[in-house]
């Protein structure tokens, strides 16, 4: 039994050792760097007790891109003292230098060339052929350790979307993750793929040939149905046909082939010989078309057409309509024996001369009519420009007035609010009430004493009743204090009215760049517009922040400049408010003017501008508002007079400021 175990020990040594010179061998033969294991066995323990010995198997995989070393282990007794291990193990041998790019830009190229080229229409492919990642026939395919195949240009892009290990895509019950450095090539499946048929690219052509893919670039070169240019491309022919045809198309059919002319023996293409031998080449032969000599060639015809004795002539005559053309002997003869038939020619000429002559003169005095009627008709409208030109500017005037009154007019009731802002309160207000209220008493205690007074019988100066004495001068001087206070108190009320207005006014202003201005009435202040009682509205004051810009709306319900009488035109106004100083200048935020729908509420109108940092407009006020900027032709009357945007005679109008980018107030702007 002892000599058994040693014999199986040999017998592993002997392997081992060819393997090795096996090895060596492949290591000369392709010429690769040197390989170093990246596992070694390890052999006998301290005490001797154990001893290793291995069985080493070689896979070598096509081109020796790597080698892998499999080493099985077996447990062998050498006596119940010393038994022995042999160990299983598994060696991956790779090049020295594993990082030389060197060494896998060649494994990559050797690799690479075991997928044919291009991207051929397969008769079919098997589910087996396909890679995991593209679900395309797989191009120098690799394989995972769980079997499937993939395109090697496939690994990278699936490792830069997750760290190793990634998923398997294929996604099935076997699959287990996957290491880049465990994916391996398939030269197996690559032999497949090659083997798998495919038509031929020249299909469309007539070819019906299935070849394998390996052998396409074969089959490419031999194909008959290969499409090939004519070769007359040159000469202008862009046709392309078979290689099969091609000696038909260029012998019978090219419009283009060369054709040598059977008289000057020079080379024309096939459809422009036929012309060049009927009327151009010089050396053809022709006859006289006057006489019939001949054959001369065509370079020689000319001189002959020009001394042909049968060369026809025209009659002299011919200029006052005299036709006759014949030989010149015969021309001679006309013009001596028909003098009569010349004579009547050459009346009729004459007559026709002065008929065209009267025509003329005709022709010339309407023409000069025709003429002195622009002349007067252009100096009518030369004075009507002037008259207009003056009208216009008589206009310009009027108008450059009347918006100066109007923007006087709108300044001063600016002040004027600015004035009621700053000075009016809320204890002004109460004040005002408490006051109003005492005054109600008093004139309520008034009356009733008055009532009083009257109530009583007139018995004289000095009469009395329960003690009350009372003179007529104090009676008058009653009265006139209760007028006095019925005075006061009405104007308070207007006081009050005023102020309470006001606090509306104050109460509807925004402060984060939005507006949303109701008008009332909008028939009554339409007719006003047209009737020029109040051409416009502004709206209250909104502001972009609480010491931001201030601003306001500005509408013209009958429309202004392009939109008089059938738009309503909508402007927006940039106004002095309180904190300019600290603000950027000029204003340069985006707007937007909307009017709402008040149907459905999905249909509101809206145009959206940017403000040109040029415009006056937009520069920081120097009086109380700048010059309004915006649409007059917001809305067309027969659009906006509709139950979608009027409803109970009320419009809404909404302002929207864009705040983005919008800068705090600042001092550094003073």
């Amino acid at each position: 039994m002892m000599y058994m175990c040693y014999s199986g020990i040999c017998a592993e040594l002997r392997q081992s050792l060819n393997i090795l010179l096996l090895l060596i061998f492949c290591d000369l033969l392709f010429r690769r760097p040197r390989y170093t294991e990246t596992d070694s066995a390890k052999c006998v323990d301290k005490g001797h007790q154990q001893l290793c010995i291995s069985e080493e198997r070689i896979v070598y995989s096509a081109f020796c891109c790597n080698i892998t070393l499999r080493s099985k282990s077996y447990p062998v007794g050498l006596g119940k003292t010393h038994p022995v291990s042999l160990t299983l193990q598994e060696t991956t041998l790779f090049p020295a230098d594993k990082t030389s790019n060197h060494t896998k830009s060649r494994v990559n190229m050797a690799f690479s060339s075991l997928t044919p080229q291009g991207n051929p229409e397969f008769v079919r492919i098997g589910e087996q052929y396909k890679c995991i990642v593209c679900k395309q026939v797989a191009r120098d395919a690799m394989a995972t350790e769980c079997g499937h195949r993939l395109c090697l240009p496939c690994i990278d892009p699936m490792f830069q979307e997750a760290k190793e290990p990634v998923k398997c895509p294929a996604q099935e019950d076997d699959c287990v993750p996957i290491f880049r450095t465990k994916i391996v090539p398939d030269p197996g499946g690559r032999r497949e793929i090659k083997k798998l048929l495919v038509f031929c690219p020249n299909k469309q052509y007539g070819c019906s040939t299935t070849v394998p893919w390996r052998d396409l670039e074969k089959h490419m070169s031999e194909c008959t149905f290969c499409p090939v240019e004519c070769p007359n491309k040159s000469r202008g022919c862009s046709a392309v046909v078979a290689r099969n045809e091609l000696d038909n198309h260029q012998k019978r059919e090219c419009n283009f082939r060369p054709v040598m002319c059977t008289y000057c023996k020079q080379e024309f293409s096939f459809m422009m010989i036929g012309n060049h031998e009927e009327n151009e080449c010089p050396d053809a032969t022709t006859t006289c078309k006057f006489c019939g000599a001949g054959p001369m060639k065509r370079r020689e015809i000319q001189g002959h057409l020009e001394s042909c004795p049968r060369k026809p002539k025209e009659c002299r005559f011919k200029v006052i309509g005299c036709t006759y053309m014949a030989t010149e002997e015969e021309v001679s003869n006309h013009e001596i024996n028909d003098g009569v038939h010349h004579m009547e020619i050459l009346s009729i000429f004459v007559t026709n001369s002065d008929l065209n002559r009267l025509q003329l003169i005709n022709q010339i005095q309407e023409i000069a009519a025709e003429r002195d009627g622009l002349k007067r008709r252009l100096e009518q409208h030369k004075e009507e420009l002037a008259s207009l030109k003056s009208q216009v500017e008589a206009l310009k005037t009027a108008s450059k007035d009347a918006k100066m009154r109007m923007v006087s007019q709108t300044e001063r009731i600016i002040q004027l609010e600015r004035k009621s802002e700053d000075t009016v309160k809320r204890d002004v207000m109460e004040r005002c009430e408490q006051q109003t209220r005492e005054l109600q008493v008093t004139i309520r205690e008034l009356r009733e004493k008055l009532t009083l007074l009257e109530r009583r019988p007139a018995t004289g100066v000095g009469s009395s009743e329960a003690g009350v004495q009372v003179r007529p001068e104090e009676l008058n001087d009653m009265k006139q204090q209760l007028t006095m206070h019925d005075r006061q108190f009405h104007n308070l009320d207007v006081r009050l009215a005023e102020l309470d207005l006001r606090f509306q006014v104050l109460e509807t202003a925004s402060y984060d760049g939005i507006l949303l201005w109701k008008i009332r009435d909008y028939t009554r202040r339409k007719q006003e517009a047209i009737t020029g009682k109040t051409l416009s509205l502004y709206s209250q004051p909104f502001y972009s922040s609480r010491f931001g810009y201030k601003m306001c709306a500005r509408v013209y319900l009958n429309g202004d400049g392009m939109g008089k009488n059938t738009h309503m035109s909508l402007f927006f106004v940039v106004m002095r408010g309180e904190y300019d100083a600290l603000l950027p200048w000029p204003f340069q935020q985006k707007v937007t003017l909307m009017l709402l729908d008040q149907q459905s509420g999905q249909r509101h109108l809206s145009d959206t501008f940017k403000p040109d940092p040029a415009s006056s407009s937009f520069k920081r006020p120097t009086t109380e508002m700048n010059i309004a900027s915006g649409c007059p032709l917001f809305v067309s009357h027969s659009v906006l007079e509709t139950p979608t945007y009027i409803k109970d005679d009320i419009i809404f109008i909404k302002l929207m400021l864009d705040l983005s980018n919008l800068p705090p107030p600042n001092p550094a702007n003073q």
